[in-house]
């Protein structure tokens, strides 16, 4: 991994004398994604909103980075993709970590984070170790002021440059008509959850995305099994380690690759861990149970920006048993789930996006 990154750096540096013939276009605006290579939630949401004002030049550099030899080989083509773009662009829009970024931006380019997530509840960003420090950002998003500070030390910039204007994808839960629309497309695929109590499984994943991923394992037929014939239990697991199967029981549904939003439309528990849709999901003021087995090692290896035992709005389980009691005798405060959404949650009227192009607008237009 060392020589990798020191060979990255070094035909960077060489491509970077180029710069010197490459103009910001001031009407050019970026995207790049490491995480999808097609358009997709903020991303999708914020180009439409811009295709309609018609104003900018919109680009896209879209990679899925694959941890293997032709991955490594994409990624690397597209950092130097990225040198280009990103230096010829008046405006950069990132929703994940960017190495070009951090290492060869120019000062008349502008950076805008708009991350991928609603909050954090682990350390993530300069505040965790990784291959390399996060740098020349020059604005971040956030959903309420709590992670104002967090982000600024995650993305090593200033307080005032993160600006809680709320994220872009949420603005879907809270529209009941999108709401009813996902359930009726959710039953017409699975007409099995009709009629039952449906628990959405969703986990974020444990490792680094260019050393490897994995997962903490549940045994949710031994769940299902126990709950009984009422239950349906739904997975989705991080978009990063989507291939992952944990059960072929029929009343065991993997929704690997489908939009976390559809399927909060059905679900009536959900189980998650660490992951930031925590935060999505308390919109809807249901029960939350979890699952963290793990929570003294991932205490010591990542970390935590919040009181974690004291914040989570519902049962903290330490293995299947205890999920199963959870559900079964339905240890949930439900004035502790509004809470836990009123803090997390700045805006709740479904505009964050338009907030979003706003402060775009403003950049583009020199006013900040």
């Amino acid at each position: 991994m060392k020589l990798k990154k020191i060979v990255l750096w070094m035909v960077l540096k060489i491509m970077s004398i180029f710069l010197i013939f490459t103009k910001v276009d001031k009407e050019k605006i970026t995207f790049i994604s490491l995480e999808s290579d097609k358009l997709e939630g903020d991303f999708r949401l914020l180009s439409i909103a811009l295709q309609k004002q018609g104003n900018y030049k919109l680009n896209y550099i879209l990679v899925k980075f694959e941890k293997s030899l032709l991955g490594n080989i994409k990624y690397f083509c597209s950092c130097i993709h990225q040198m280009f773009a990103i230096n010829s662009s008046q405006l950069v829009i990132l929703d994940y970590n960017n190495y070009v970024v951090s290492n060869f931006k120019r000062s008349n380019t502008k950076v805008l984070q708009v991350w991928h997530a609603s909050g954090a509840i682990k350390k993530f960003g300069n505040d965790v170790y990784r291959d390399y420090k996060i740098a020349n950002y020059d604005y971040a998003i956030t959903n309420c002021e709590y992670y104002r500070s967090a982000f600024a030390s995650a993305f090593g910039v200033k307080e005032e440059q993160v600006i809680a204007t709320g994220i872009a994808k949420t603005d879907r839960l809270f529209k009941k008509s999108k709401i009813k629309k996902d359930r009726k497309l959710m039953y017409e695929q699975f007409p099995q959850l009709e009629g039952k109590k449906v628990i959405l499984y969703a986990p974020t994943f444990r490792g680094k995305l260019m050393h490897g991923l994995n997962n903490t394992m549940i045994d949710l037929n031994r769940i299902k099994d126990t709950l009984g014939d009422e239950y349906v239990i739904l997975y989705k697991m991080h978009p990063l380690v989507q291939h992952t199967m944990l059960s072929v029981d029929q009343d065991i549904l993997c929704c690997n690759g489908m939009s976390i939003k559809r399927l909060f439309s059905v679900t009536d528990y959900l189980i998650s861990d660490y992951s930031a849709i925590i935060i999505d999901f308390s919109v809807f003021e249901k029960p939350m149970l979890f699952y963290v087995p793990d929570i003294d090692e991932y205490r010591s290896d990542v970390g935590f920006y919040i009181d974690y035992e004291q914040e989570m709005p519902g049962p903290i389980c330490y293995n299947e048993d205890e999920v199963i009691k959870g559900i079964l005798e339905h240890q949930f405060d439900e004035e502790k789930i509004k809470a836990f959404k009123n803090k997390f949650f700045k805006y709740k009227d479904g505009k964050s996006t338009q907030r979003v192009i706003g402060l775009i607008n403003k950049i583009m237009g020199g006013d900040m």
